[in-house]
């Protein structure tokens, strides 16, 4: 197998995201890193720390990171009630209400990448992506 292959593949979809040196992401207002910690919150509730491990970033980071989008009203920061060290983040209601607007126009961006697939090769195509993503959702990189 062409390791090369895998490497621009993941290139290309690093630069077509944005995540690098790019000022605006899919969703207006918000830069590509600001949209991808959104959609890595989604709908659920994290403890500040396990969020920034998560992210592997350190707290302060993050901290700095999530402050625009409180200020937005795109995320909820509140302490946690059981106990008061803790922060919790989650997803305003408009947080949720921009990452679908996020999900929906990536949909319409892999929907015209895939067209382009010739159609007795989508299937197979498919399940190369799936074995793919799956071994690199198993993948631990150290840093």
């Amino acid at each position: 197998m062409n390791h090369d292959v895998l490497g621009e593949l993941a290139y290309a979809i690093i630069k077509l995201s944005g995540v690098f040196g790019a000022d605006k992401s899919f969703v207006e207002g918000l830069t590509p890193k600001q949209l991808h910690l959104l959609m890595e919150i989604g709908s659920r509730t994290y403890r500040h720390g396990d969020l920034a491990s998560i992210l592997g970033v350190d707290p302060s980071t993050l901290t700095r990171t999530l402050d625009p989008l409180v200020k937005a009203d795109l995320v909820d920061r509140k302490s946690n009630p059981d106990n008061r060290r803790e922060v919790l983040i989650r997803l305003s209601e408009k947080g949720l209400s921009v990452i679908e607007v996020a999900h929906e126009k990536h949909k319409q961006l892999f929907e015209r990448i895939l067209s382009q697939v010739p159609k007795s090769q989508q299937k197979q195509v498919e399940e190369s992506v799936g074995i793919l993503l799956k071994i690199i959702k198993h993948t631990e990189i150290k840093h």
